[in-house]
């Protein structure tokens, strides 16, 4: 944004003992639209007219340190929306934006001949249109979840099937004169779909199947098309619109899973790139089918899970904060009682984007990543890195761990 400024004049102190201040106070009294209490208000007020901190707090029965501590949340609030006098910033940002910067060019004689302010929504507000995503959602699907009927055939429990779903990156937008492929909001939710359907085809008759979605579900976390800490990405769509594919996907997902087994968990893990949009995915899901008893979401906001099948253990992660080579002896000292109680044990995550395997790496256990359907963007491409593209259905046996496993790929 462009802006023509003036320079603001510095406090200067009165005669001593008055305990007065001048103060421009044109532009200074816009810093009580950043009081959000009668409380700040007050002190700003004092602090407008000039009175010192000492003499504010023996008005208003407050300690000195009280006073300050206002006074600094008001002006500090006023700088993260641009309002800053002394620094020369007075184009403030709308009451949804923050500040991210300023540029500003100065004249020969020191006056402010431009200024650009660069902004970015806040991130209540990033949530707030999240949240009427999925008010769009449900109102699509008549603010409940199909009925489903169970499978015909008796299943036993002796078996458990597992998927692995590696980073899917939805949002994520490539190229095939970079990455060799193109990839986009389209092409991931048919891909994702397909695979699926083809994963179910091969799977065994077992009772329950365990859905891990491994992490990274979304490419950017952010309207501006960065990750959760900024990174930027190249993006393909407004971030509702991706949210929407994306639930719209792993309700289909979940429908399949139906059909074929009776009890259906499903497990988020929040990877490095979307730790918010992950979060409202796995809630939006919990509350999507809280009537559909043959469901469950698992809900906890650790950074691993672990589920325990007779003798087989496995943990999941996205693979970000916990390295590969350091996943089972975290998983032997964070879930003692399931490490113990079992005699076949795995770590998977996903993250690295490619197979990685590890086996006995700690206790008998095997630790291994798994690859997403995507190709790599244009960063990854440029940094020699290679997509796995595949999923993965596993199935596990209670009494002998791993038994057998189909992989599909593009």
């Amino acid at each position: 944004m462009l802006g023509t400024t003036h320079r603001i004049a510095t406090p200067v102190k009165c005669q001593p003992g008055t305990g007065h201040t001048k103060r421009s106070g044109d532009m200074d009294n816009k810093l009580l639209d950043y009081c959000n209490t009668n409380r700040q208000k007050d002190v700003i007020e004092l602090y407008l007219q000039g009175i010192s901190e000492a003499r504010s707090a023996e008005l208003l029965g407050l300690s000195r340190s009280t006073v300050q501590g206002h006074k600094r949340v008001v002006i500090k609030r006023a700088q993260q929306q641009g309002y800053s006098p002394e620094h020369d910033m007075i184009h403030a940002a709308p009451s949804t934006h923050v500040v991210k910067g300023t540029s500003t060019l100065y004249a020969q004689d020191g006056q402010v001949k431009q200024q650009w302010v660069k902004t970015n929504l806040k991130q209540e507000e990033q949530l707030e249109n999240i949240k009427n995503a999925l008010d769009e959602f449900l109102a699509d699907h008549e603010n409940k979840s199909p009925s489903i009927p169970k499978p015909k055939k008796k299943l036993k429990d002796q078996e458990l099937a597992v998927v692995n779903i590696g980073d899917a990156h939805f949002g994520m937008l490539a190229h095939d004169d970079i990455s060799g492929e193109n990839y986009d909001c389209k092409i991931a939710a048919n891909r994702h779909k397909d695979v699926f359907l083809r994963l179910m085809n091969n799977a065994p008759e077992c009772d329950t199947i365990v859905i891990n979605q491994l992490g990274d579900y979304y490419h950017a976390d952010t309207y501006t098309g960065t990750t959760t800490k900024g990174t930027p990405l190249d993006t393909d769509g407004r971030l509702e619109h991706v949210f929407l594919i994306g639930l719209e996907v792993m309700s289909f997902i979940v429908e399949e899973a139906l059909k074929r087994f009776n009890k259906v968990i499903v497990r988020h893990c929040r990877g490095n790139h979307d730790a918010i949009t992950s979060m409202a995915l796995k809630a939006q899901q919990a509350a999507y089918w809280r009537n559909n008893k043959r469901v469950t979401i698992e809900m906890s906001p650790a950074v691993c899970w672990v589920y325990q099948h007779g003798k087989t253990a496995f943990m999941v992660t996205h693979g970000d904060t916990i390295k590969h080579n350091k996943m089972a002896e975290y998983f032997a000292g964070r879930y003692p009682e399931i490490w113990g109680a079992s005699e076949h044990r795995y770590c998977w995550h996903g993250h690295i984007h490619s197979k990685q395997i590890s086996a006995e790496t700690y206790g008998q256990t095997i630790t291994e990543s798994f690859a997403g359907l995507p190709p790599s963007d244009a960063w990854h491409d440029s940094s020699g890195y290679v997509s796995g593209q595949s999923m993965c259905l596993l199935v596990l046996d209670r009494d002998k761990g791993e038994v057998r496993r189909s992989t599909e790929r593009l």
